[in-house]
């Protein structure tokens, strides 16, 4: 008997990508390449009891889609947003960013890793019998509750989205926008080449980048200002080249954990030259941990937040020319300050109202402390 379905990529983010307006959506899978054509979008991103059985997750993404919905098809259909739905926005990106399965299971790749060695150490000391099995692998383990610490990262990743400016893509006659089973997806073009141990992706640091599609036509774009120059200062769509689209087109193939999809089954051809020509980027999920052996025996463990490389350096997106910080800096320490201030709230009462209602609750109190800041912008 099946359990209850529950999606990890929402169907209204998936929706304006069906194939005219049908329920129906283009589908490819990336590694191996092959092209499946259409498919109901009920059927996509979605697995039994997903985030566990757990009646408190499942009101809080049920009430936060309810929300999300009408925002992001008002904004497909004017092609822009005003400030409350900027705010809708930037909590969809955060939220999309970590509930997926492919940022469940990265998530997971320390704390299995650390598992692994605890149990061997056991046996190894007689403390515990030897596997029946044979070797303890990595596969034998797994964590319950992860969606619960994913959407508390998501909350403070949010806080961190109030200091990044965001534009409106849309794609130049003739190109589309793709999108994936995992299409929130995270980079620092500033930092690049800067340290191979580090992506710089961290959303509180300067140089940070976040591309959602949310259209076949338009795509959100999240950057530090104080880095970047996108399009004139006023305006919040930004017209991109059919070179930049297959750039930003190539970071879904990146990001995907298996599925690509589309608005057309004409895009065929297009989509295998996409898969063929930046495939070779994607990086495992298990890669996201290096094991640093150390001179005593011990090992120092580091975990690399998951990032996507850019192919090419697109138009779009240049960095300005007097930059005041360096890479690996925080975009802002007042806004750093008030995530650990945050954390610390959480910390010392655990039982109390819902997250995200304590959150709103703190970031009205940003928005009363520092609205003459330039710091922080109003919510």
């Amino acid at each position: 008997m099946s359990g209850k379905s529950e999606h990890f990529v929402p169907r209204h983010n998936l929706r304006p990508f069906c194939i005219d307006e049908s329920k129906q959506i283009g589908i490819a899978t990336v590694e191996p390449f092959r092209f499946i054509g259409s498919d109901p979008i009920d059927g996509q991103c979605q697995e039994d009891y997903f985030y566990g059985k757990s009646k408190v997750w499942d009101d809080l993404l049920t009430a936060y889609e309810d929300v999300i919905a009408p925002v992001l098809k008002e904004v497909c259909n004017k092609k822009s947003f005003d400030d409350k739905e900027l705010g809708t926005l930037q909590m969809m990106a955060v939220i999309l960013h970590k509930r997926t399965r492919k940022a469940m299971e990265a998530a997971k790749v320390t704390p299995r890793y650390m598992a692994v060695k605890l149990i061997q150490g056991a046996i190894k000391r007689g403390e515990l019998p030897p596997c029946p099995d044979g070797e303890v692998t990595e596969e034998m383990f797994d964590f319950t509750n992860t969606a619960g610490s994913m959407i508390f990262q998501a909350c403070l990743s949010y806080m961190d989205m109030q200091t990044l400016r965001c534009k409106l893509l849309q794609s130049s006659i003739g190109s589309h926008f793709i999108t994936s089973d995992n299409p929130a997806v995270v980079l620092n073009q500033f930092c690049v080449g800067v340290n191979p141990n580090f992506s710089f992706a961290g959303f509180a640091k300067s140089g940070f980048q976040l591309l959602l599609p949310i259209s076949p036509n338009l795509c959100l774009f999240f950057y530090d200002e104080k880095i970047y120059k996108v399009g004139n200062r006023r305006d919040r769509l930004v017209e991109i080249s059919k070179r930049d689209v297959e750039i930003v087109n190539a970071l879904q193939v990146q990001s995907a954990e298996k599925c690509l999809y589309f608005h057309s089954l004409k895009l065929e051809q297009e989509i295998q030259q996409l898969v063929f020509r930046y495939a070779s980027l994607r990086v495992p999920i298990r890669d996201s941990l290096k094991v640093i052996p150390m001179k005593d025996g011990k090992e120092f463990l580091h975990t690399r937040k998951p990032s996507v490389k850019l192919p090419a350096t697109w138009d779009f997106c240049r960095r300005r020319k007097h930059i005041k910080f360096r890479p690996g800096d925080s975009r802002s320490a007042v806004m750093t300050e008030l995530v650990n201030e945050f954390i610390q709230d959480v910390e010392k009462n655990p039982i109390g109202e819902d997250i995200f209602t304590r959150l709103k609750t703190f970031c009205k109190k940003i928005v009363d402390d520092f609205d003459q800041s330039s710091e922080v912008r109003k919510l």
